[in-house]
């Protein structure tokens, strides 16, 4: 089915995209072919989508040189029309009706797989953080290449010094090495949304880049990027008795603020 094959069938089953679901479905057959071909795929591996739609991506995921596709979808009422698909492609698509936050990934793990998805952006965030502290870098997963509002992706990949710099920047440096491949206007979206988009390509990576106390990160980046404006000898006294002696110990300037910090100096803070 091409993208106009896909507007007619959701016409005829009177299929709309649903607000409190986060869908803005993408229809433009250069862009697919895009995220597709930015996702790297160089070996005959399964693959999970989610959030697939009415299945314009997942399509161009199965013309691929992939073994088996997985797709989770939320709303019964695109099951219609993912069915479809599946004749098209015997044996290859694997539909799971299901909440995405609800799936464990590692359901996957018995060989390599890599996540490609146009994002719900209502849980976008929700699920990148959920993937990456769930021990990701001992799972089988190879990549992800993900949509997100542009602001987002611009959070999720900016470096030291950057004003941008997040805790979601801390975490997908921590564990990935996240790039924007691809910039997506909103007119590839039905219906149009308000912003404009952005792919990003995270190379997962074997291990995490330095080691760390998970809870005690996530305190300390939790606390220092609330208050991402004062200086950290300020945001991070109620995480350390003596907080000017513990940044003294890691090296860090006590009047830096969480932005201006690298990731090793949060991670080594971690283990005082």
């Amino acid at each position: 089915m091409n993208s106009k094959t896909i507007l007619n069938k959701i016409k005829n089953h009177k299929i709309s995209a649903k607000k409190f679901y986060g869908q803005n479905f993408l229809f433009d057959g250069n862009i697919l072919r895009k995220i597709v071909e930015k996702s790297n795929i160089k070996e005959k591996i399964n693959i999970l989508e989610v959030g697939p739609g009415p299945g314009g991506l997942t399509q161009e995921i199965l013309k691929s040189n992939v073994n088996q596709v997985f797709v989770i979808e939320k709303d019964k009422d695109l099951l219609p029309l993912l069915e479809d698909i599946k004749v098209s492609f015997p044996n290859k698509l694997n539909i799971i009706l299901d909440d995405a936050l609800n799936f464990d990934i590692k359901a996957l793990n018995h060989g390599p797989f890599k996540i490609i998805s146009n994002l719900p952006y209502n849980i976008s965030t929700l699920l990148l953080i959920k993937w990456l502290n769930n021990d990701i870098c001992n799972t089988s997963c190879i990549s992800f290449t993900l949509m997100f509002q542009k602001e987002v992706a611009e959070r999720i990949v900016a470096k030291k010094g950057s004003s941008k710099r997040s805790r979601i920047s801390i975490i997908s440096e921590l564990y990935t090495n996240p790039k924007i491949v691809l910039n997506v206007s909103a007119g590839s979206f039905v219906p149009k949304p308000r912003v404009q988009s952005a792919l990003i390509y995270f190379e997962i990576l074997k291990k995490p880049r330095f080691d760390f106390n998970q809870t005690r990160l996530k305190l300390i980046i939790d606390t220092a990027f609330n208050q991402k404006r004062k200086m950290l000898r300020s945001s991070l006294k109620k995480v350390f008795p003596d907080v000017e002696l513990a940044l003294k110990k890691v090296g860090v300037d006590k009047t830096k603020r969480p932005q201006s910090v690298e990731l090793k100096s949060f991670c080594e803070l971690s283990l005082i």
